[in-house]
C-alpha cells in the first residue's frame, strides 16, 4: 500500500450549509462591484474571456456567472457587445452581508464596497483548514514557469490538470483557496481528474491515485499581496496580505511506463494573513 508523508490538508468537511460555488462567488463579486459604483448602469461588465483571464475560472463558470446576473437583474445581455450593468440596487437577490457579527474579529477587509469580517482561523502543520464542502473546479491549462521548472516538465506547453479548492468558514467566509497543478500522465483517468470532493488529505489521494509511494520534497510559506484571482476568490483588496504554501510532491514507481522517481504535484495554498495562525512542527 502507498504511503503519504506530511499532508497539506483535506478535503473532507462538515456542517450543513453549503459553500458557494466558483460561479457564485464570480457573481457575487460582480454584485458588489456593480453595487459600489465600479458599474454603473450602461457600464460594459467584463467578457467571459476577461473574467476567465483575471480570475483563473473556467469559461463555464464565468458564462454561469454572467447569466445569473441577468436572471438577478443586475445586467442585461446585449448579444455580441456583452453584458451590460443595470446599476445598484437592480436586481432582486440579496447581496452577500456586508458584515458579519461573529466570534473574534481578527481582521476586516473593504473589498468593492463590501466589509468582509473574518474570524480567527488556525492553521494546524498538515495544512487543514477546517470548514464547509469546497468549492472544487478541474480543468487543463499550461503551467506557470515556477511550476513547469518545479515539476521538470520536458514540454513546459503541455497543459497539466489544475485543480482549484475554496474553502467558506462557518459564516461563509472565504477561508482558503488552494491550487494544485498535477502532471497528466499521474492523474488523467483517476478521480483527481473530475470535480469531486475528496474525503482525505491531499497527499494521500496522490497516493491511493496510483498506489505509489508519494513524499513532499519540498514545502515553504511565504507571505506576500494576493493576485487578482486570490484576490476575487478570497474576498481581498490588491493590497492585502496572504499567506502562501507551496508543497511540491513527489511519487516512486512506474509511471507512464517508466520506473523512477519524479515530481507529479505542486500545490499553492493561500489564506488571508490578518486572521491565520499557523501551527508549526517544534523540532527538537
Amino acid at each position: 500500500m502507498a504511503g503519504a508523508t506530511s499532508p497539506s490538508g483535506d478535503e473532507s468537511t462538515t456542517g450543513a450549509k453549503k459553500e458557494p460555488s466558483l460561479w457564485e462567488t464570480v457573481r457575487d463579486q460582480l454584485i458588489a462591484e456593480i453595487e459600489s459604483g465600479a458599474y454603473p448602469a450602461g457600464a460594459l461588465l467584463p467578457s467571459v474571456r476577461e473574467l476567465t483571464a483575471k480570475l483563473t475560472v473556467s469559461t463555464t463558470t464565468a458564462r454561469k456567472a454572467l447569466a445569473e446576473l441577468v436572471s438577478a437583474g443586475y445586467a442585461r445581455s446585449e448579444g455580441t457587445r456583452g453584458h451590460v450593468s443595470e446599476g445598484p440596487n437592480a436586481g432582486r437577490v440579496d447581496v452577500p452581508p456586508a458584515a458579519l457579527d461573529v466570534g473574534p474579529r481578527a481582521g476586516t477587509h473593504a473589498v468593492s464596497g463590501t466589509v468582509i469580517v473574518r474570524t480567527a482561523v488556525r492553521i494546524p502543520v498538515d495544512g487543514a483548514v477546517p470548514g464547509q464542502p469546497p468549492g472544487i473546479d478541474v480543468r487543463s491549462e499550461a503551467a506557470p514557469a515556477e511550476v513547469a521548472l518545479a515539476l521538470r516538465l520536458p514540454d513546459p506547453t503541455v497543459p497539466l490538470i489544475v485543480r482549484r479548492r475554496l474553502t467558506v468558514d462557518a459564516h461563509g467566509v472565504p477561508s482558503q483557496l488552494r491550487v494544485s497543478y498535477i502532471a497528466p500522465a499521474f492523474v488523467e483517468g483517476t478521480r483527481l481528474a473530475e470535480p469531486d470532493l475528496i474525503e482525505e488529505s491531499w497527499q494521500s489521494a496522490l497516493a491511493h491515485a496510483r498506489e505509489l509511494d508519494v513524499k513532499v520534497i519540498e514545502s515553504y510559506v511565504t507571505a506576500r499581496h494576493p493576485n487578482d484571482a486570490e484576490a476575487a476568490m478570497l474576498g481581498l483588496t490588491p493590497t492585502s496580505c496572504v499567506l502562501v504554501r507551496v508543497d511540491v510532491t513527489q511519487a516512486t514507481g512506474p509511471l507512464d511506463g517508466q520506473e523512477g522517481t519524479r515530481p507529479i504535484d505542486y500545490t499553492i495554498t493561500v489564506w488571508p494573513a490578518d486572521n491565520t495562525r499557523l501551527d508549526l512542527e517544534i523540532r527538537q
